[in-house]
C-alpha cells in the first residue's frame, strides 16, 4: 500500500483512552503529521480513529443538538425566540423536504479506509486488537448506512475506498442507489458477522464503545424497521425509474420480523437475563436512574459518553428556571400535554364544568405509570430539591362553577389588592411564560436533566450519557415483531411488553392478548421511549406520519398546554382548577407530506452523480 500522510488530530489523541470515548475530543491544535504505517501499527492511534468516528455518530436530536427534538417528538421549543428559530419551530408551516438528510460519504470513506488499513498495514497490531478494531470499524459504517437508510432511502452501497486517478473515467466511481432492502441487508449481515467480535468490548466503561449487544441491537431495531417499511408502505411511495430504491416494494416482512425479533431475545436472555433495571421497584427515580445513571447500569447498551474533559449543557438548557444555577437559562424543551396524556387519564374538566382540586400536584395523583414523573416534571414535582412552581394565573370565582381567568407577565408575582386582588400568587416562579427560558406548556423536563449539583451551569455542565441502544427498547422491539408474526411468537411478545409495563409500575400481565396491537404498541413506545430519537421513526416507517401530522389544526398537530389556575373567591378560594389550550407560542400544525417519507438527495449530489435518482413525492 502507498505510504500517505496521515494528519493527525491532536496529542490528547495519542494518549486518550477509548474506555470513555468522548474525555479527549475538544478543541486542539495538530501537532504531528504520521504515515499510514505508523498510525495503523499504534493502538493508540488507532483508537484516535476510532474515537474521532465515534464523535461523529449520526443522530437526529442528542444532548448536543436539543433544538431538533421540538420537530420529531412530543416536545415544544419553549427556548430563545428570534424569528428564525421561533417560525422554524413554532411556525413551521410544513416539514421541508431537505429535513433530516444524512448523506456522508467522507464518514463511509473513513470507516473503509481503517478497514483496509487493519487488514493490510497492521503487521504489529495483535490479531484479537485488530479483529476487535476492525469489528468496530464495520460496526460504525453499518450505522452510518443505517442512518442514511432510515433518511433517504437506498444508497449506493460502498464497501471499498474509492480513489480517482488522472485520466480515469470518472463514471467508474459512480455508483447506482442500492435498494432500500439491500441496505438494511447489508446492515443485519454485518451486525452479525461482527457480533462475536465486538465481545472483547463487553466490559468497557460507561459503554462508550460498540459491544456485542450494540451490533444485535441495530439488527433488532434494523430488521424491524424493514419489516414494517415493507408491511406498511404506501402505493404512492416509489421510484419507477429505480425501482424498490424506496418502500421495500414486494419484499415479505415475516423475514425481517423473524431476525429482529431473534435477535431481541438473544440480547434479552444473554445480557438482561430476563429482567428489566428497576422492575422489582418502580418507582420514577428508578426509571429515570435506568437512562440516566451510570451507577451500575443493567439497562443501557450503547451510548456516547461524556465526562469532565467533554460535558454537554443540555441540563443548563433544559433545567426548569427556578432551579437554575447559572443566569437566565432553561426550558428550551418542554413536554406537552399529549405526551403527558399518554400516560394517565388528566382530568381538568367533568360534565363541562373545571374540576377543582386542593393542590396541583393532585390532578397527576392518579397516574399509576411512573414514567411520567421520570420523564417530566409536573407541577409540585420535586427535583433537586426544589418543587416546579406552575401557576398561569388566578381563577376569580363568579359563582355556579364559573371562572374569571385572569394572567400576569412576570414570574413569582402577585394579585396585588391594589388591582383588585387578594395579595396572594399570581403566575408561579415557573411560569408558564409565553416568553423564552419558561416552560410554555405547563410542563418541564426531567429526562437527561441531571440532578447533579453544578451541572446546569455553565462552566461545569453535565456529564450524562446520551442513550443510542437500551433494553426498554429491546423489549419493545421484540414484542412489536412477535405480534406481527403471530401465533406462540405473540405469546412471547405480549411477556415482554408486560414486563415494560410492569417496570412502568403498571403491574404484572396489565395487558392481555387483546392489547397486543400495533397503535398500543406505538403508544407504549412513545412513552417508553420519549426523547430518545424514536418517535417520528416510528411513525415513518409505519406510514402514519402524514396521517397523524397532516397540516390540519387537531389536538394531533397542535402540541398543547395545561396551565392551573388559583380559585379566587367562593368556597374554594385558594384551591386550583386547570385548562388545556393549544400552547400560546406555537402558532402552525404540524404538516408531514407524503414526500417527507424520505429525504430529497441534495441536488450537488445528483449533480456529482448522474446514476443517482430523486427521492419521490418532492
Amino acid at each position: 500500500m502507498k505510504k500517505e500522510i496521515l494528519y493527525i488530530l491532536c496529542s490528547a489523541m495519542l494518549s486518550g483512552s477509548l474506555t470513555s470515548c468522548d474525555s479527549w475530543l475538544g478543541d486542539t491544535e495538530p501537532t504531528d503529521f504520521l504515515t499510514s504505517e505508523q498510525v495503523w501499527n499504534d493502538n493508540s492511534l488507532i483508537e484516535g480513529v476510532l474515537a474521532e468516528l465515534y464523535n461523529d455518530v449520526a443522530t437526529n436530536g442528542n444532548l448536543d443538538n436539543d433544538v431538533n427534538f421540538s420537530l420529531i417528538d412530543d416536545f415544544m421549543w419553549c427556548g430563545l425566540m428570534n424569528q428564525d428559530v421561533e417560525s422554524y419551530r413554532n411556525q413551521m408551516v410544513s416539514y421541508s423536504y431537505d429535513e433530516f438528510r444524512y448523506y456522508d460519504y467522507k464518514y463511509i470513506y473513513k470507516c473503509n479506509q481503517a478497514i483496509e488499513s487493519l487488514a493490510t498495514v497492521s503487521t504489529k497490531i495483535s490479531e484479537a486488537d485488530k479483529a476487535l478494531y476492525t469489528a468496530e470499524f464495520r460496526f460504525l459504517r453499518a450505522y452510518a448506512y443505517f442512518q442514511m437508510c432510515i433518511r433517504m432511502g437506498g444508497v449506493p452501497l460502498v464497501t471499498k475506498t474509492q480513489e480517482y486517478t488522472a485520466g480515469m473515467d470518472v463514471s467508474e466511481l459512480q455508483l447506482p442507489r442500492s435498494s432500500e432492502a439491500d441496505i438494511y441487508n447489508f446492515v443485519y449481515n454485518e451486525c452479525m458477522a461482527i457480533e462475536a467480535d465486538l465481545a472483547g468490548n463487553n466490559n468497557v466503561t460507561n459503554k462508550s464503545r460498540a459491544n456485542q449487544w450494540a451490533a444485535l441491537a441495530l439488527a433488532s431495531r434494523s430488521m424491524l424497521y424493514a419489516g414494517s417499511i415493507a408491511k406498511y408502505n404506501l402505493a404512492e411511495i416509489n421510484q419507477p425509474l429505480q425501482p424498490g430504491v424506496v418502500g421495500m416494494t414486494g419484499e415479505d416482512p415475516k423475514p425481517y420480523y423473524e431476525k429482529s425479533f431473534a435477535a431481541s431475545k438473544r440480547i434479552i436472555d444473554e445480557f438482561a437475563n430476563n429482567t428489566l433495571q428497576g422492575i422489582s421497584a418502580p418507582s420514577a427515580d428508578n426509571y429515570y436512574n435506568a437512562i440516566c445513571s451510570k451507577d451500575n447500569n443493567s439497562e443501557v447498551l450503547w451510548t456516547k459518553d461524556y465526562n469532565a474533559s467533554k460535558f454537554h449543557t443540555f441540563s443548563f438548557a433544559n433545567i426548569a428556571h427556578s432551579m437554575n444555577e447559572d443566569n437566565d437559562n432553561g426550558s428550551d424543551l418542554c413536554p406537552t400535554l399529549q405526551l403527558v396524556e399518554t400516560y394517565g387519564e388528566i382530568k381538568d374538566k367533568e360534565n363541562g364544568k373545571y374540576v377543582v382540586y386542593e393542590n396541583r400536584g393532585d390532578i397527576f395523583a392518579n397516574i399509576a405509570d411512573v414514567r411520567l414523573k421520570g420523564t417530566c416534571l409536573v407541577p409540585e414535582q420535586e427535583f433537586k430539591g426544589k418543587k416546579l412552581d406552575i401557576q398561569a394565573g388566578v381563577a376569580i370565582d363568579k359563582g355556579n362553577g364559573v371562572y374569571e381567568l385572569k394572567e400576569g407577565a412576570d414570574p413569582n408575582s402577585k394579585y396585588e389588592v391594589a388591582d383588585g386582588g387578594d395579595g396572594g400568587t399570581l403566575v408561579g416562579n415557573d411560569g408558564p411564560l409565553s416568553r423564552a427560558t419558561y416552560t410554555n406548556t405547563g410542563f418541564n423536563l426531567r429526562k437527561y436533566v441531571d440532578a447533579t449539583i453544578g451541572s446546569s451551569a455553565r462552566g461545569q455542565g453535565s456529564y450524562i450519557w446520551y442513550v443510542y441502544f437500551r433494553m426498554g427498547e429491546i423489549y419493545l422491539n421484540a414484542a412489536e415483531a412477535g405480534m406481527e408474526l403471530g401465533g406462540t411468537y405473540a405469546e412471547q411478545a405480549l411477556k415482554y411488553v408486560n414486563l415494560v409495563r410492569q417496570r412502568a409500575g403498571l403491574g404484572a400481565n396489565s395487558w392481555t392478548a387483546s392489547d397486543l396491537t400495533i397503535d398500543n404498541l406505538l403508544n407504549e413506545r412513545r412513552r417508553e421511549l420519549a426523547l430518545e430519537d424514536h418517535r417520528l421513526w416510528d411513525l415513518k416507517r409505519l406510514r402514519k406520519a402524514d396521517k397523524l401530522w397532516n397540516g390540519v389544526q387537531s389536538s394531533n398537530t397542535m402540541l398543547y398546554a395545561l396551565y392551573p389556575y388559583r380559585i379566587v373567591g367562593g368556597p374554594n378560594n385558594n384551591k386550583f382548577i386547570f385548562d388545556r389550550k393549544i400552547a400560546p407560542r406555537f402558532k402552525a400544525p404540524r404538516n408531514f407530506r407524503i414526500g417527507n417519507y424520505y429525504t430529497a438527495f441534495e441536488q450537488d449530489a445528483l449533480d456529482k452523480n448522474p446514476k443517482l435518482v430523486q427521492n419521490p413525492n418532492m
